[in-house]
């Protein structure tokens, strides 16, 4: 009794001190003139670009901080600090089969094409994730073959694309 009391009171106490938001800060894009943050919560599996001055989870996006790579998340009169979420590589990576860094490059090479279809399109130079594949978009549907999050990809127009799997291999597709 008394330590299921103790847990939570110390969950109580970290909740009174401000603990970290249960959000994960995954990429930024900027353009000089707007800078546009990947967030996600983990807790829903919620991904989205969100530009400086909009809400994601109750949290409004109020700065980034270029050279802390820390994206600042207002609530309630509050401000909290994330830092950009570095991959997570294990030692050399696992190398994936031949057949799989083909599908990995083949979801590159549809993804790129999109991205150059919308650019056409739209007269612009970047694009995210969200505005290239759906149901309605460019792509249908992109399916990772090992655990790579394409949502990550910072999509620029000359710029090369590049995934990680979760076993730390980098592919990279160069259009």
């Amino acid at each position: 009794m008394k330590a299921c009391r103790y847990f939570f009171l110390l969950g109580l106490a970290s909740a009174a001190l401000g603990a970290e938001p249960a959000i994960e800060f995954l990429a930024v894009l900027a353009n000089g003139k707007e800078t546009t943050v990947s967030l996600a919560d983990p807790s829903t599996g919620q991904k989205r670009w969100v530009k400086i001055g909009q809400e994601f989870n109750g949290f409004v996006v109020s700065a980034y901080e270029d050279a802390a790579e820390t994206v600042v998340l207002a609530k309630g009169g509050r401000q909290f600090r994330v830092r950009l979420k570095t991959a997570k590589v294990q030692a050399g990576g696992v190398e994936p089969t031949e057949e799989k860094k083909r599908a990995i490059l083949n979801n590159l090479r549809q993804l790129a094409a999109a991205a150059d279809q919308f650019y056409l399109e739209n007269g612009k130079t970047q694009a995210t994730f969200d505005e290239l594949v759906g149901a309605t978009k460019y792509v249908k549907q992109i399916i990772p073959v090992e655990g790579e999050d394409y949502h990550v990809i910072v999509f620029a127009q000359g710029k090369p694309l590049t995934v990680t799997t979760t076993g730390g291999f980098s592919m990279s597709y160069n259009p």
